[in-house]
């Protein structure tokens, strides 16, 4: 039995779209894409619930499938392989998100300290304020993902270690070390 363009049904599985994709042939995976677009769009608007980031986590989704397409093991199928990796951009634009949230955050509260010390008068002070708000932003954005929620809710949300714990699933003396090894590398990196 034939397709329409003349290809029979064998010539479309998965792993024959595949096989044909890594000879070169790009209308192949261009198949493979119609097939599994409004599935994964689906599921990542579930998982994300917005239309804009889940379109980017399937266009990133199959950027890396195409990239990665020599590496796709054929004992299993395509659709887990796809789906696993379109979990994991939904994944890192959730984590996109949550930095991007937490310096919105972040910059009323430094500018309020910096206005309530008295910088606003002076400005080279209050240049140079911005300067360090600005080199704060970015070493709290790299401090490790095992340091940096703690961080976060003790000393920017001013939530008790207690109260942190039991938000993080952690004892409150493991969220206070916690803190301190990030004010250590906060210290650290910015010469305070």
């Amino acid at each position: 039995m034939t397709s329409p363009n003349n290809q029979t049904e064998d010539e479309n599985t998965d792993t024959a779209l595949i096989a044909r994709a890594l000879g070169g042939e790009d209308i192949a995976f261009t198949l493979l894409m119609r097939r599994y677009k409004t599935p994964l769009f689906r599921f990542a608007l579930r998982h994300l619930g917005d239309e804009d980031d889940a379109e980017d986590a399937v266009q990133d989704a199959f950027i890396a499938a195409y990239n990665n397409l020599h590496r796709f093991n054929p004992k299993y199928r395509f659709s887990t392989w796809i789906f696993q990796i379109t979990l994991n951009k939904c994944r890192d634009i959730g984590r996109k998100r949550k930095t991007r949230a937490f310096m919105q955050r972040l910059t009323p509260f430094v500018e309020n300290t910096i206005s309530s010390n008295g910088g606003s008068d002076n400005p080279e002070a209050l240049h140079q304020s911005r300067v360090a708000l600005d080199q704060l932003k970015e070493q709290i954005a790299r401090l490790p993902n095992t340091l940096k929620p703690a961080f976060i809710l003790c000393a920017l949300e001013e939530k008790s270690h207690k109260e942190a714990g039991e938000i993080l699933k952690l004892s409150p003396k493991a969220v206070e070390l916690r803190v301190y090894r990030a004010r250590q590398q906060l210290k650290a990196h910015l010469d305070i």
